[in-house]
């Protein structure tokens, strides 16, 4: 191509907004009443390009300029060369199209690209004199927003797309008229095309609110500003090749795996039948189209219509909720086709698309992936695949206890659910959000207060019972929280203290003369210790110094009684005594228990009651003097007895005053029963000779009450009615845990406790824990065996890994 200055033509034409660049050629070229090719020649375009195959087709100088060659036209024409280049597709390359620079040529692979032709409005090529708009040519065009009618993909005249192939450069063009010139010359020397009327043609008219219309506009609009902020997007905003990947993909899922009768559900019935009576002639192109369809862009106008329109019922919703749903529907149409669709594959669905797509796919597969997959890809509105670094991994290990806090446990606690079991899992499972950790590793970070196969059972547990979405929307938001805020309390470096000195019993003697109120014996001040040992640590009950030492269950039932009945002087005491503990580990500016505020839980329908309903005033009348239990108590108000044990904990029941003459009286009641019965002949009869706290006082005289109280001050767990029949308490969280859960055998448990194993299998029946059938499968090496098989393959697990 010369290099020579071109002479400035004398007619000068400019041209219409948004007009393209061969429009406006042929415009100018009819205006100066000459051929096409003698314009092209004058601005030195006519030039092929070296190693095309056929070289009598000049290049298409609508989809890319060179500054040079534009710098000629804007120099012969008289027009700005910027707008000369923005007649051409390069206006939107990396927009809506994606341009080889190099060959000049679209990508029709990606984002709907059209390598030649234009759609055109008949409408507007009569307003404007036979003048076509740029825009016409991409992909995403299918609809006039100012006629409100869908555009024309053919002439009707010679059933050929108009501008697929260059107008003759022999003839002379007219506006508005179909150029396409035949497939074989007829005439050698010039020809104008058919040189149909193209404002003639009809289309479709819609109403101005029609699907396919706000679908055109947000695409435009997205197009021209590369930024979508509609629908979804409005939440998170994309850039347009983002975007219309995304739109890309999901159309093109509708338009290969919906059946004709379900797309009805999916675009508008004026469209659909519009569509069934379209035909395209190119038999090679319609038949790739048929093969993957919605992988390059729709041949018809009608079709990109129903695409968009069915794809923008997913990405255009203005929240998450009916995306998701209509997202689910079309993943179930995908699997009716035998595709293949779960967390993993959906990347397949196109190239270039962003996070808007990916979380509507991963929310809308959340009910099949299992609940610790959802907590890694963070359930919220927009799921993400696990993103969380080692840094802030190590943060929210250091925000997290061991067990989770009472106050948010019972909220998230189904009815049925053991709390002892489900609050490590709880803590367990915030600490996956977002993160790649397996079960086992998140455990054992929190301290090993569990392990993985129980954490999967629980949140399968909370699956099963329709509290999961609930309790994952809760879970996430806390887990953001701990990311976002400073918590007070490193729990990480309170696991780690040395606890084996906390509340000596000197201390717990000392405390005890100067709140007036009865030490109990070594045991209660055991178990004040270990009380306050998990109020501190953030460790389960079980790990504290000593514990392993007793009778775990009715010991752990002391605890949650001492819980319950300790006056405020006392708990006020013990939480100055920890408070001196931290001070003297240095975390002396650390609050002694702390919980994330409960307004995070507001809006979330949670299956546990919420504690801040109880009447404390009430609750209080009813367990002062020990008149009902926490567990009758909670009866009474028709809750949870965990949320009363978490009101006690905050607000302790003050206790009964009593009379001077009330006082009097048993003070001296107490004295003689106390001469009567020393703590060493109580622990003999009741221990060792297993009388009844009515035989004891019968034979030694004084009342049954008094007897109580004596066993509370000598710190003597007393047996529940029947117990003395039986060789131990069982407690059920255990036994479920270790014969359920563990699936150890009634044998096993029994040699463990020292009894029979038909006493065992009588505490199972009374507890109201099934038992499994006798036979092979229930024998110790066939459950070991079927265990070890899980562990080796993964399965068996309804949850984790």
């Amino acid at each position: 191509m010369t290099m020579d200055i071109p002479r400035t033509f004398p007619i000068r034409l400019a041209p219409l907004p948004g007009e393209a660049l061969d429009s406006w050629l042929e415009a100018l070229a009819h205006r100066m009443d000459t051929r096409y090719g003698d314009v092209l020649s004058d601005l030195g375009l006519t030039t092929t390009r070296i190693g095309r195959r056929n070289l009598d087709l000049p290049t298409d100088w609508t989809v890319a300029l060179l500054d040079q060659e534009a710098a000629r036209v804007a120099h012969a024409t008289g027009v700005d060369q910027k707008l000369v280049q923005s007649m051409t597709l390069m206006r939107f390359h990396g927009r809506s199209v994606l341009i080889d620079l190099d060959t000049r040529q679209v990508n029709r692979k990606r984002l709907w690209g059209r390598g030649n032709g234009s759609r055109y409005c008949p409408d507007c090529l009569a307003d404007s004199g036979g003048r076509w708009q740029l825009v016409w040519r991409l992909g995403w065009s299918f609809a006039c927003l100012q006629h409100c009618r869908l555009l024309a993909d053919l002439c009707p005249n010679c059933q050929r797309t108009p501008r697929q192939r260059l107008f003759s450069l022999e003839a002379q063009p007219t506006p508005g008229r179909c150029g396409t010139r035949p497939s074989r010359r007829v005439e050698p020397i010039r020809t104008s095309g058919c040189g149909h009327d193209l404002s003639t043609t009809h289309t479709l008219h819609l109403p101005r609110d029609h699907p396919a219309l706000v679908a055109q506009h947000h695409l435009l609009h997205t197009i021209e500003t590369d930024r979508a902020d509609f629908g979804l997007y409005a939440q998170l905003p994309q850039p347009a090749s983002v975007a219309l990947s995304e739109i890309r993909a999901v159309a093109g899922r509708v338009l290969t795996n919906v059946t004709a009768f379900d797309l009805f559900a999916w675009a508008p019935e004026d469209i659909l039948g519009a569509n069934g009576a379209s035909q395209h002639p190119d038999g090679a192109t319609k038949h790739k189209m048929l093969i993957r369809p919605g992988f390059m862009a729709p041949p018809t106008a009608i079709r990109t219509a129903i695409a968009v329109t069915a794809a923008l019922r997913i990405l255009g919703q203005p929240s998450p909720p009916p995306a998701v749903s209509a997202m689910r529907q079309l993943i179930d149409s995908c699997r009716d086709s035998a595709e293949k669709t779960t967390a993993t594959t959906i990347t397949t669905w196109g190239r270039g698309t962003g996070p808007v797509l990916r979380s509507v796919q991963l929310a809308a597969l959340g009910p099949s992936m299992r609940p610790s997959d959802q907590l890694r890809r963070r359930a919220t509105s927009f799921p993400t695949r696990p993103r969380i670094d080692e840094q802030q991994l190590g943060h929210r290990a250091r925000t997290l206890p061991s067990v989770f806090w009472p106050s948010w446990l019972v909220r998230l606690s189904p009815p049925g659910v053991y709390p002892r079991l489900l609050a490590p899992a709880l803590a367990t499972a915030t600490l996956l959000v977002g993160s790649r950790l397996h079960l086992n590793a998140a455990a054992t970070i929190l301290g090993s207060a569990t392990d993985g196969r129980v954490v999967s059972r629980m949140l399968q547990l909370l699956k099963d019972q329709q509290c999961w979405e609930a309790a994952s929307v809760a879970l996430v938001r806390l887990a953001e929280f701990l990311d976002a805020c400073d918590v007070p309390i490193d729990y990480e470096r309170r696991r780690r203290l040395d606890y084996s000195n906390l509340l000596p019993n000197s201390l717990w003697a000392e405390l005890c003369r100067a709140v007036e109120y009865r030490p109990g014996g070594e045991l209660r001040a055991r178990v004040a210790r270990c009380v306050l040992f998990h109020r501190i640590s953030g460790l389960p009950i079980e790990s504290a110094p000593g514990f392993a030492d007793t009778e775990q269950a009715p010991f752990r039932s002391e605890c949650e009684r001492f819980g319950e009945a300790r006056p405020p002087a006392v708990a006020h005491a013990l939480d100055d005594v920890a408070r001196d503990f931290l001070a003297a580990h240095g975390a002396g500016d650390e609050p002694v228990a702390w919980h994330p505020p409960l307004a995070l839980l507001d809006d979330i329908d949670l299956p546990g009651p919420d504690p801040a309903s109880i009447d404390i005033d009430r609750l209080h009348a009813l367990v002062q003097g020990h008149r009902y239990s926490a567990r009758l108590a909670a009866d009474a108000l028709d809750t949870s007895i965990e949320a009363v044990r978490i009101v006690l904990s905050e607000h302790p029941a003050p206790p009964v005053p009593l009379t001077k003459a009330q006082e009097r009286a048993a003070g001296q009641s107490l004295r003689i029963a106390r001469q009567l019965l020393p703590e060493h002949e109580f622990r003999c009869r009741y221990l060792e000779m297993r009388q009844n706290t009515r035989a004891i006082a019968r034979d030694v005289g004084v009342s049954p009450g008094n007897v109580l109280r004596l066993a509370r001050d000598y710190g003597i767990a007393m047996r529940k009615s029947g117990q003395h029949r039986r060789h131990e308490e069982i407690d059920r969280d255990w036994l479920f845990e270790q014969y359920v859960i563990r699936r150890r055998t009634l044998p096993d448990l029994a040699r463990e406790k020292g009894m029979s194993s038909t006493t065992m299998a009588r505490w199972a029946r009374d507890l109201g824990i099934p038992v499994r059938p006798s036979g092979g499968r229930s024998h110790g090496a066939y459950l070991q065996r079927s265990l070890a098989r899980d562990d080796d393959t993964g399965q068996g697990q309804p949850d984790g890994n």
